[in-house]
């Protein structure tokens, strides 16, 4: 019995540090968020944009090139065009796609849309792309509820676009982009998650049911269903991923949609600088030592939960 409780907490321990070892980047970012614009067409009862304060626009295609020859040198990374906004208001979206892509083959390119603007001429433009996924977010199973979450009536010419995305896809005999399709868990959607599922289950998508966030406590109205684990530790977002917003100033976190928590600019720094700078080094210290608390944008954040729990705690800290 002992042997085989032993053996059972030796595999345990491997597989944890192998999972840790995914999680923390130290040299250099895994995941890395480039934000096309924050332009909206949609206000979503879920997102913070009301409060929106930040100046409104597209990324500098010069700023991008050099982002671009940056994450080719640390290839491969996985890279989403997104952040806040809708990446098909920046009329230079394709051209963004093909210069990573063309720069830095290996990454993998994710880019999200609310598929409003998705017509025919950009979805052949995507399908001729070399995006590697797409995700829909569609976050309502009837135009009532759409309605409702989204602010919108136009619920049918979505999914029409998502399907003639699909239909055109599939006659060119394509696998890629990969497709998800996405449903926002929250109070007012989570009646529609099986009518949800059997809606995209037919079709050659991976369904994906996301509980809602907070926005760093800016909407505490939003009911995300979400469990919370009963240990909070540190948000392993910290250790692997890079929102840079389009005019090049950097966030600590993705969930920073109005300049709160600004700790670089591209435009005068690398990735690599800012990744390994003190002031990114002090968000990762206060979360170490458990005082998320400190920090505006983590105190009331149910974002921490979304990470994996890859820490040890020791005394009073995380390592």
């Amino acid at each position: 019995m002992q042997v085989k409780s032993f053996k059972t907490k030796a595999k345990k321990l491997v597989k944890e540090k192998a999972l840790r070892s995914r999680e923390i980047t130290p040299d250099f970012p895994s995941r890395i968020n480039v934000e096309p614009t924050n332009r909206c067409n949609l206000r979503c009862a879920m997102c913070p944009r009301q409060d929106l304060t930040r100046p409104v626009g597209e990324i500098d295609l010069e700023l991008f090139d050099k982002l671009a020859q940056e994450i080719s040198r640390h290839a491969p990374a996985e890279v989403r065009l997104h952040k806040d906004g809708e990446p098909l208001k920046n009329p230079q979206i394709f051209e963004l796609i093909d210069r990573i892509k063309t720069v830095a083959p290996s990454t993998l390119l994710n880019m999200d849309t609310n598929a409003l603007l998705l017509d025919e001429e950009k979805a052949e433009k995507i399908l001729d792309s070399k995006l590697d996924i797409l995700l829909f977010s569609v976050n309502a199973a009837t135009a009532q509820t759409y309605k409702k979450v989204r602010g919108s009536t136009r619920f049918d010419q979505v999914i029409a676009n998502i399907e003639r995305f699909l239909a055109m896809r599939k006659e060119r005999g394509y696998v890629w982009p990969r497709v998800k399709v996405q449903l926002i868990v929250m109070a007012d959607t989570k009646d529609e998650i099986g009518l949800f599922k059997e809606q995209w289950g037919p079709h050659e998508v991976d369904v994906l049911l996301i509980p809602a966030i907070n926005w760093g406590g800016h909407r505490p109205d939003v009911q995300s269903l979400m469990r919370l684990p009963e240990r909070r530790y540190p948000c392993t977002f910290l250790w692997n991923s890079f929102s840079i917003n389009w005019d090049g100033k950097v966030s600590f976190c993705n969930v920073d949609f109005d300049h709160l928590g600004i700790i670089g600019d591209v435009n005068q720094q690398t990735i690599e600088e800012i990744w390994k700078s003190p002031e990114f080094e002090r968000y990762r210290g206060l979360h170490k030592a458990g005082r998320w608390g400190e920090i505006g944008l983590c105190r009331d954040c149910n974002y921490w939960a979304y990470t994996r729990n890859v820490w040890y705690l020791v005394g009073k800290g995380w390592k």
